[in-house]
């Protein structure tokens, strides 16, 4: 199986590191210094495993012709130059691991629907400033036909990937599964970026664990106007957006609790973004939500304060000038 990972984040780097650990032919498109230092250095994991791993860097992914396997791991604001370097690729099966939902549209666009699975990732990390990648969540990668149902091309994506050391379950409703981790992802985020607080802090918090819950429940009010059932993904999501507020913030107090425990440093993606002066990842994610509320008539009132906040934020990090209009 000829695999290739398009991007060396943490989660690209996680991926493909256990996949060459495992003996798996991976190719791992990188560029610039990381490209570099992954080439002379190898992949350094740490934390939930500990190892170093010579990989196949690929600078020109258009000397690729005809592969397998493409998972897609850069940022949505990435994405469409990303996949203009593997456009004239021909992959069997094309996944992403990025944040939110709008990813599978973006892959079927250049890839076709035939080709394109859909994927959620909940597992995490971050890239230290030694180029090294600390493991920190290992909670589940799930993989699945789009909108639903599991096939045999599936089950042996999830199987060589579980005998990597990356815990897969192929999933008879992705879609489901996107949305429910896209309505934690996206409360989650935006309470992080504003706080700039490790995960367990925020939701030890009253106040900033009941926003959260509060983005939680308008977020899925949206899934629930596209008909589509939620679920918890490792992380508690049901209790959070379908009792009240008051069971809502003790049910995120209770799971700080319990991360604060084992993984005390914990941040989101975002959060990480922010502290390295790095663009957010917010208009594919949380301006995908709110069009997505508005083309149904549904107001988010939270989420629509939290998203002007964290795009003043955004601009205020990068540089850029100020919105004056």
């Amino acid at each position: 199986m000829e695999i290739v990972v398009l991007g060396a984040g943490a989660l690209g780097s996680i991926i493909s590191g256990h996949l060459a650990r495992a003996g798996e032919s991976v190719h791992l498109i990188a560029r610039g210094e990381r490209a570099l230092y992954l080439k002379e250095n190898g992949i350094t994991v740490t934390g939930l495993a500990e190892f170093n791993v010579a990989c196949p860097v690929i600078t020109d992914p258009k000397s690729l012709t005809e592969m397998d396997i493409l998972i897609l791991s850069v940022k949505s604001h990435d994405v469409e130059a990303a996949l203009s370097n593997v456009s004239g690729v021909k992959f069997g099966s094309v996944l992403s691991v990025q944040n939110g939902v709008y990813g599978n549209d973006q892959l079927a666009k250049v890839f076709g629907t035939q080709a394109t699975l859909g994927a959620t990732a909940a597992f995490s990390g971050e890239v230290t400033p030694q180029g090294e990648v600390a493991f920190t969540a290992n909670a589940g990668f799930f993989i699945g036909e789009l909108p639903s149902g599991i096939s045999p091309r599936v089950n042996a994506i999830a199987t060589t990937l579980n005998k990597a050391g990356i815990n897969t379950e192929a999933s008879p409703d992705i879609q489901s599964l996107q949305w429910s981790k896209f309505v934690l992802w996206v409360a989650y985020t935006s309470i992080s970026v504003i706080t700039r607080f490790p995960t367990y802090r925020f939701l030890s918090d009253r106040d900033t664990s009941l926003l959260c819950a509060r983005i939680m429940r308008e977020m899925a009010a949206i899934a629930n106007h596209r008909a589509i059932t939620l679920q918890d993904v490792g992380w508690p999501v049901l209790s959070v957006v379908g009792d009240t507020e008051e069971v809502a913030v003790m049910t995120l107090n209770r799971l700080s609790r319990e991360v604060e425990q084992s993984a005390p440093n914990h941040k989101m993606s975002a959060l990480q973004d922010l502290e390295n002066g790095k663009r957010l990842e917010i208009d594919a994610t949380l301006g995908y939500a709110i069009d997505e509320a508005q083309k149904r008539g549904l107001t988010v009132p939270t989420l629509d304060v939290c998203y002007s906040l964290i795009k003043g934020i955004n601009r205020s990090n990068l540089g850029t000038p100020l919105n004056t209009t």
